[in-house]
């Protein structure tokens, strides 16, 4: 009986270790799969937001990268700020024997226009500019000559056509040379400017009085409107997605007189000499132009 006893117990013992080893031993199982829940856009929306260019591309992200180079830009809507300096040269008749003179004067000028692009190879702008055209009188006095400046009002109303030059990846964003030509319609004002006269003596003659020199400058608005023409070349960069800076070089044509001066010249009260002096603006103009650009228009160009 003892002996049975020790027999059952032994292999109940034996039975209880085998089943506790089965519940231990998970070596050999894999834990169960961590899942990372997250939301990505439809691709059908992005495909959308690419096409009207509503996402920047992010650091990193190849195919965003890919999709962006995708893009077309076709036209563009900004205001332009234009500011620099035009030289002009007036024509003089009669200089009195060197008495009179007429000099090239420089002087600033500057605008606002709004601008239109289309695919990045035309363009044009219109706006205002303050672009006054000026008439120089210079009158022999030893060393210190006298110097008189009359200038119109200084408004004007231009339209200008631009087309891009040369090809290249930087011209995909109006980077690049640009030929341009425009037009200027110009309100003078009207009426006579400040008349003057001027009384002096000569001495040039040995033995003899000095003459008495009397000079009358009388200065005017030639034409109520006049008009110019112009023709020019800009190099344009892009330094922000919605800034631009632009150099420019451009050659005026004046289209009528905008002012007039009349000088009679008189020695002794002898015969009477004229001159005139006429100023249409002719010249050239350099400066810089900033553009901020308002809205833009992409298309999404196929594989």
């Amino acid at each position: 009986m003892k002996h049975i006893f020790f027999t059952s117990l032994f292999l109940s013992s034996f039975i209880s270790a085998q089943a506790q080893e089965i519940v231990i031993d998970t070596s050999s199982v894999a834990p169960p799969p961590v899942r990372v829940h997250g939301l990505t856009a439809d691709p059908d929306e992005r495909l959308e937001d690419f096409r009207y260019g509503k996402i920047r591309t992010a650091d990193g992200k190849r195919e965003d990268y890919l999709q962006f180079r995708r893009l077309k830009e076709i036209q563009t809507l900004s205001i332009n700020v234009e500011g620099g300096f035009r030289s002009e040269t007036s024509t003089l008749s009669n200089s009195f024997n060197g008495l009179i003179n007429s000099n090239l004067s420089m002087k600033a000028n500057w605008s606002v226009l709004l601008g239109y692009s289309y695919r990045n190879i035309w363009a044009i702008e219109a706006g205002y500019g303050y672009l006054p055209i000026r008439l120089n009188v210079s009158v022999t006095n030893g060393s210190n000559p006298l110097i008189y400046n009359y200038q119109n009002s200084g408004n004007g109303a231009t339209v200008r056509l631009k087309r891009r030059i040369g090809s290249g990846k930087r011209s995909l964003n109006n980077t690049g040379f640009w030929l341009t030509g425009g037009a200027w319609l110009i309100p003078n004002g009207s009426g006579q400017i400040d008349p003057l006269r001027l009384t002096g003596r000569s001495n040039s003659r040995r033995n003899r009085a000095a003459d008495t020199l009397q000079l009358n400058i009388n200065t005017s608005i030639a034409n109520r409107f006049t008009g110019m023409a112009e023709l020019g070349a800009e190099y344009t960069v892009r330094l922000a997605s919605s800034v631009e800076l632009g150099f420019y070089a451009r050659k005026y044509w004046g289209i009528g007189d905008a002012l007039q001066s009349t000088l009679t010249y008189k020695v002794n009260n002898a015969a009477e000499q004229q001159s005139f002096i006429k100023s249409d603006g002719s010249g050239w103009g350099f400066g810089v132009a900033l553009r901020f650009i308002l809205e833009r228009e992409h298309e999404f160009k196929d594989r």
